[in-house]
């Protein structure tokens, strides 16, 4: 196939800085994403969980192809969402095909997914490859109240 897309890095910088009395902490790390190709950058709403509390709104799929709302996860390189919200939580929700994996990302804070793998909260001594990802979906805190997500994802 030929194409005009020239695969470029991305740098992910994360800077700390904090002071107190008079003594300054803090850190600066990046790290280099090397030829990536493709790139899925969304806004979007989220539900409030209502009556319902199982009730999640899908974000991305991931899977062995490209498609609408999907990307190829084996090609992962680097996922970030943050909660636009500025007073509710997002109940964030990744399944693996067999389990879900739950996380809060609180009003005005994001979570990032650098490497391709992450703790299971069920047993210490698994752990989630991103590899093994299938969806991604999420929830507002309120039941009544929606709120705005914008996540991006960068695949190879």
């Amino acid at each position: 196939m030929a194409t005009t897309i020239i695969p470029s890095n991305l740098i992910v910088t994360i800077t700390e800085s904090y002071s107190l009395n008079g003594v300054n902490y803090g850190n600066s790390m990046s790290k280099t994403y090397l030829e990536n190709s493709q790139v899925s950058q969304r806004v979007m709403s989220i539900k409030g969980k209502g009556a319902e509390s199982n009730s999640y709104t899908s974000m991305l799929a991931l899977s062995t192809e490209d498609s609408q709302g999907q990307v190829v996860k084996a090609d992962y390189k680097y996922f970030r969402i943050t909660n636009l919200d500025t007073v509710n939580t997002l109940n964030l929700r990744i399944f693996n095909g067999v389990e879900y994996f739950a996380f809060q990302v609180l009003p005005a804070s994001s979570f990032l997914l650098m490497d391709a793998g992450t703790d299971s909260p069920a047993a210490a001594t698994t752990v989630l490859a991103f590899s093994d990802i299938t969806a991604i979906a999420g929830q507002s805190s309120s039941a009544s109240d929606d709120i705005d997500i914008e996540f991006i994802i960068v695949t190879a």
